[in-house]
């Protein structure tokens, strides 16, 4: 059986694509070895397809700088469209990780990620502002589904608490057996 760098049994895989269009300001390799280690404790092969920082021209610079809209689920706004418009025939299978420079929603309000997509294309979208623990979190949203309640949970142990920056640093953050047992059922998953 195939097992992850961490020594972790390879039960289900879980293919991303992740794209770079800002510098992370949180530590982007923590932030990989954290989802390797979370879903490898539960036998999910975090498999980093391809990691790319895209070049961008000034006026894809000034676009994408902030990604605006709200965060819905089952829908794409304009600008998760133009993401995937930078990516064309890049994205092959799996889950598009995209980190921006930030997330708006409203003018005023902003967000460390967003988990809402087209259901044709899985996506997150990870604001450079975000933590170490939020590209962990908008996977297992993605993983969990829209359907899945509660969408949130409010100890800070747990990965899918609302606002990743309530998470101590240095913690490790889980899921709870009923949002494993949800996400081994996704369709984003694939066999090992």
């Amino acid at each position: 059986m195939k097992k992850d760098k961490h020594g972790n049994q390879c039960n289900k895989l879980l293919p991303v694509n992740i794209f770079t269009l800002a510098p992370a300001q949180f530590d982007y390799a923590k932030a990989i070895t954290y989802a390797e280690k979370l879903y490898g404790s539960n036998g999910i092969y975090f498999d980093v397809r391809q990691a790319l920082c895209l070049a961008l021209t000034d006026a894809q610079q000034t676009k994408l700088a902030v990604i605006d809209g709200q965060c819905k689920w089952d829908q794409n706004n304009a600008e998760q469209d133009d993401l995937f418009e930078l990516v064309k025939g890049r994205t092959g299978t799996g889950i598009s990780i995209f980190i921006v420079g930030g997330i708006n929603t409203d003018g005023t309000n902003t967000l460390a990620g967003c988990a809402g997509h087209d259901p044709s294309k899985p996506a997150v979208v990870v604001s450079a502002t975000g933590t170490m623990y939020t590209l962990a979190h908008e996977l297992g949203h993605v993983l969990l589904t829209s359907t899945f309640s509660p969408v949130h949970e409010t100890v800070n142990t747990n990965i899918m608490i609302n606002g990743t920056h309530n998470i101590p640093a240095g913690s490790f953050p889980t899921f709870n057996a009923k949002q494993i047992k949800q996400i081994m059922k996704s369709t984003h998953l694939k066999d090992c």
